[in-house]
């Protein structure tokens, strides 16, 4: 979405939340480039505290730069909503549709026998300005509500409405 290497944001584990931190000391790792790096990267957090802050790749500049509309609604959660926050709040691009759902904390499932799994948070994730996502959710630029009875007939309006705004870039 950008050219250069920027930061999206931080995780935080409970700990490092609790004792205080600074985010320009934290660990900065750009996203991996491909599995293996990704494999590399989570090794090398596998045995120490997993607060980082996540930067762009820094890929340089690509023709689709500043001709972005991503679609958000209340299913947008996770890596989705960072993607959404972050491009957001550096302006790189137009999110169209409904308020995502603000579901961000990284967790670990437990499993605990007789068919039950615990799932335990282990970080947050804030943006990076600082800002929680956790039960907050992105707002879109544009405001488009869904539609079941459009939907019923073929017609997807947040997708239209994206379309025209990608077409007048």
């Amino acid at each position: 979405m950008c050219p250069g290497q920027i930061a999206i944001g931080h995780s935080l584990t409970p700990k490092r939340l609790r004792d205080g931190y600074d985010p320009t000391a934290l660990p900065r790792e750009p996203m991996p480039r491909s599995r293996p790096e990704l494999l590399v990267t989570l090794a090398r957090y596998a045995i120490r505290d997993k607060s980082l802050m996540l930067l762009t790749q820094g890929l340089g500049a690509q023709p689709f730069h500043n001709r972005i509309v991503l679609l958000v609604n209340e299913w947008t959660n996770s890596a989705a909503e960072m993607v959404a926050n972050f491009a957001s709040e550096n302006r790189l691009a137009t999110l169209v549709g409904q308020k995502t759902h603000g579901s961000v904390l990284g967790a670990t499932n437990f499993k605990l026998g007789g068919g039950y799994w615990l799932r335990l948070p282990v970080f947050g994730w804030f943006t990076s300005q600082g800002r929680s996502l956790e039960g907050h959710g992105v707002d879109p630029d544009i405001v488009v509500e869904i539609s079941p009875d459009a939907l019923a007939h073929g017609q997807d309006d947040q997708m239209t409405s994206a379309v025209e705004i990608v077409n007048a870039l």
